[in-house]
C-alpha cells in the first residue's frame, strides 16, 4: 500500500492522469472536504477517491486504511499545487466489508489533525451492504460544482459519443476504464452514451440493469440462454458482471480473472480434490498445465471451460458436447 500511494504521487507530478481511491472525512480546523465517496457509503468498486484539502500550510497527507499506512504524501510542494490546486485523488486496495479511514494532515512535522470514517467496500453488486451505509455517486450537483472549473460536466451527445479521446469528455476522468488488454467494444469507440445515457437519475446509471442492457447487442446471448435447461448461478441471478468487467480487464472476454481462478474462486473443492476420474497415479484429471487438445480450444491452455458451457447447457454439469453422456465428453479431446 506504500509502494501503491508513492507511485501515484510520483506519477501525477510526471502528468499522469488522475486516478481513483481513498477516503476522508470533512473537518472544521482544516475545512477537508470528501467529495468521493461521501463518508459512511458503500462503494462497488475500487476507482476515485476525491479529496478537497483545506486552505491551511497542509504540508503531507497520511491515509491508513485498516491499519495499513501510507508514506507522508507531499501536497503542499509547489509543483503539486500547480497540479492539482488542493485536490487529492488515490487509489487504495479496499478490503471486501467495512474499511477503517484515518487520515492525518501534517504541517512540516505538526499533525494538524486526524480524520475517521468508514467506507463499506462490496464488489460489483452492492448486494450485501447494512443500512447504515448509503449509496452514493461521483456524478452529484455539489460534487461536481468542484470539477467544472478544469472539466465539462455538462457535456453534448456529441462530446460523449464516438469521439476521440482527446476531445471525449468522459475520457479525461475515466480512461483507465479502457486502458486494459480486453476492452469492451462502446468502451473501445468512446461510445459511454450507449450504455449510460445524459439523461438518467442517478447521473450516467445505466439504462437499464444487466442482463437486459448486454442483450440490447448480445442478442444471440439472449436466444442461446432461453435454449438452455440449466443455467449457471449467475446467469439465472442475472449477474452478468460477476465474472465480465463492462468496460475492459487483462483477461480474455473481459473477465475479471483468468478462467480457472474466477471458476475456482465459487467451486473450490474442484481445485482441491480429485476431479472428473481418478488416474493411476491417484490425481484428477488436469484443469490447467496442459494444452487444450480439442479443435474448439484452438491451442489455449486447457481450463474449466475446456469442458464446460460457463453460461450453462440443456444437461447438467453443462457439458460442451451438448448432452450428458460423459463418454461422449471424454472423446471431445480423446479420440478412439
Amino acid at each position: 500500500m506504500q509502494n501503491r500511494f508513492t507511485s501515484f504521487i510520483k506519477l501525477t507530478l510526471t502528468g499522469g492522469a488522475l486516478l481513483p481511491l481513498l477516503l476522508f472525512v470533512a473537518t472544521a480546523t482544516a475545512e477537508i472536504q470528501l467529495i468521493y465517496p461521501e463518508p459512511s457509503s458503500f462503494v462497488v468498486s475500487s476507482r476515485h477517491l476525491i479529496l478537497k484539502l483545506g486552505k491551511g500550510e497542509i504540508s503531507a497527507v497520511v491515509v491508513t486504511v485498516n491499519g495499513i499506512s501510507s508514506d507522508p504524501l507531499p501536497v503542499g510542494t509547489p509543483e503539486y499545487k500547480r497540479a492539482f490546486r488542493d485536490f487529492l485523488i488515490l487509489q487504495p486496495m479496499w478490503d471486501k466489508g467495512v474499511n477503517q479511514l484515518v487520515v492525518d494532515l501534517f504541517s512540516g512535522d505538526k499533525k494538524l489533525e486526524t480524520l475517521k470514517t468508514e467506507i463499506y467496500y462490496s464488489p460489483l453488486t452492492g448486494g450485501d451492504v447494512p443500512r447504515e451505509f448509503k449509496r452514493t455517486s461521483l456524478h452529484r450537483p455539489d460534487a461536481e460544482a468542484h470539477c467544472t472549473p478544469c472539466h465539462n460536466m455538462k457535456p453534448t451527445q456529441k462530446q460523449v459519443l464516438d469521439v476521440p479521446d482527446k476531445d471525449n469528455a468522459c475520457y479525461g476522468c475515466h480512461k483507465r476504464m479502457g486502458n486494459q488488454k480486453f476492452v469492451h467494444g462502446p468502451v473501445s469507440t468512446y461510445s459511454c452514451v450507449l450504455c449510460h445515457p445524459l439523461q438518467s437519475s442517478p447521473k450516467y446509471a445505466t439504462a437499464k440493469k444487466e442482463p437486459k442492457l448486454c442483450f440490447d447487442c448480445h442478442k444471440e446471448k439472449q436466444a442461446e440462454f432461453k435454449s438452455f435447461k440449466f443455467l449457471h448461478g449467475p446467469i439465472a441471478a442475472d449477474m452478468c458482471e460477476v465474472c465480465h468487467d463492462p468496460h475492459s480487464s487483462e483477461n480474455p472476454d473481459q473477465l475479471h480473472q483468468s478462467v480457472n481462478r474466477l471458476c475456482l474462486s465459487c467451486h473450490e473443492s474442484v481445485g482441491k480434490g480429485v476431479h472428473a476420474i481418478a488416474l493411476g497415479d491417484g490425481s484428477g484429471h488436469p484443469i490447467s498445465e496442459k494444452t487444450d487438445p480439442s479443435e474448439k480450444g484452438k491451442g489455449r491452455e486447457l481450463s474449466c471451460i475446456s469442458c464446460h458451457d460457463p453460461h450453462g447447457g440443456k444437461f447438467r454439469y453443462y457439458f460442451i458436447t451438448g448432452n450428458e453422456n460423459k463418454m461422449e465428453l471424454c472423446q471431445f479431446c480423446h479420440k478412439k
